[in-house]
């Protein structure tokens, strides 16, 4: 069913280790830092009024306390984001709600499972979502605090599927195949310590009164098999087998032809792996090809993780727009991910100075005000009394910055 997708990849996500890999990497990837900023509803223009205010709204979100009142649930807006990340993976949509205080101004904003909602139509061609209780009562979720997006989903299609939902009985089936491999490996792959005991001279060894009597001469014969069979295997490896003529050890070496696992595990590694929307190098099921295959391959990955961040931005800019206009403020906000960049801060710095270049000449010839480019620089609120240098042009006349020059790593190695 529909609303059982979701709890088998949340039961793979906990116990199957590529499926937990892979998503675990996802959220990690696409968790990569936001920006929140204003733009006011008329014009358009940033708002640098609207953005102090978000960003406070943001800081009682994420740290802000009424300690008067014991122990607080509230969490993270780190942990929002990953939980909300982990539910799109999940279930393909995502469901926030923006909490109000009892003077109807926004406290948190709370994430929930979008495989407990279902849709109900008001008649009129419009929607809202309604939730199940534990008791089985259905409740109304037909409030302007509530927020839900999808991901992908189809045109005559109401619900949203998960992009994981192929990789399930992938990941079933390699999980069948790794245990055959085992099987195999455990039953043909050893080598193994085969003791041979001479019947004539266990026989001959027996008491007289069990050598006449053919039922206690067979229980002898057992009994003598089974302490020789104890012994062996407890043996430890550095422990020496002594025994009498009556007996030969030989080690039986796995020897002989055998099933090549190779090409099979590729092919099926490679169905699980595309089923799971990454590459076989990030969940550790590389066999064969190129470093040049993996780049293109983790450059893919990107995009991918990438877009699992839509539905978080649409959600909490809409509840944040919110939060702001209950404050009294008439702007919008847009909540943006940073780019996902697999390379270290340090090799960035070359490409973040053309990038604050950029902004400076836009700063220079007017596109943009001073209080925007003071954002896009990530350097805070400009400090009072500093001078506006919107539209003065004073970048002009000067050189920025070589793209040729932008990589701090030359060489081959480092551009892949």
């Amino acid at each position: 069913a529909t609303n059982q997708i979701p709890q088998a990849v949340r039961e793979l996500t906990s116990a199957e280790g590529t499926f937990s890999a892979s998503m675990f990497d996802f959220v990690e990837v696409a968790s990569s830092g936001y920006t929140v900023a204003a733009y006011d509803t008329g014009t358009h223009q940033f708002s640098v009024p609207g953005t102090r205010l978000v960003e406070s709204v943001l800081a009682a979100v994420d740290s802000l306390y009424d300690y008067s009142k014991g122990y607080s649930d509230k969490q993270t807006l780190q942990n929002l984001i990953d939980m909300s990340l982990l539910e799109v993976l999940a279930t393909g949509g995502l469901c926030h709600e923006l909490v109000l205080t009892k003077e109807r101004l926004p406290d948190r904003i709370n994430c929930f499972a979008y495989d407990s909602i279902s849709w109900v139509s008001r008649g009129d061609g419009t929607k809202f979502p309604q939730q199940t209780s534990s008791s089985g009562e259905d409740i109304p979720l037909d409030l302007p605090t509530i927020f839900v997006s999808d991901l992908h989903r189809f045109a005559n299609k109401i619900y949203p599927r998960s992009m994981m939902e192929p990789a399930i009985n992938g990941s079933y089936q390699y999980q069948a195949f790794m245990e055959e491999i085992r099987r195999a490996v455990r039953r043909s792959g050893h080598s193994r310590l085969k003791i041979t005991l001479d019947a004539e001279k266990v026989k001959a060894a027996a008491p007289s009164d069990v050598k006449n009597d053919a039922k206690k001469l067979l229980t002898w014969m057992e009994d003598i098999k089974t302490g020789v069979q104890e012994i062996v295997n407890k043996l430890e490896p550095e422990d020496a087998l002594v025994m009498y003529d009556s007996a030969s050890a030989e080690l039986i070496k796995a020897d002989g032809d055998k099933s090549d696992y190779v090409p099979l595990m590729s092919a099926i590694s490679g169905q699980l792996a595309t089923s799971l929307k990454v590459s076989p190098s990030i969940i550790g099921l590389r066999i064969s090809g190129s470093q040049s295959l993996s780049n293109t391959e983790s450059l893919i990955f990107l995009k991918v993780a990438k877009a699992i961040q839509k539905p978080v931005e649409d959600n909490l800019s809409r509840a944040l727009t919110l939060a702001a206009r209950l404050y009294g403020q008439d702007v919008y906000i847009v909540f943006k991910f940073n780019p996902i960049n697999l390379r270290p801060d340090d090799e960035l710095e070359a490409f973040k100075t053309m990038h604050d270049v950029r902004i400076m000449n836009l700063l220079s010839e007017g596109f943009i005000s001073d209080d925007e480019a003071a954002f896009m620089l990530g350097t805070g609120a400009r400090p009072p009394g500093a001078p506006l240098l919107m539209g003065t042009g004073f970048m002009r006349g000067k050189v920025g910055v070589d793209a040729k020059k932008a990589s701090p790593n030359p060489d081959a190695q480092g551009a892949a």
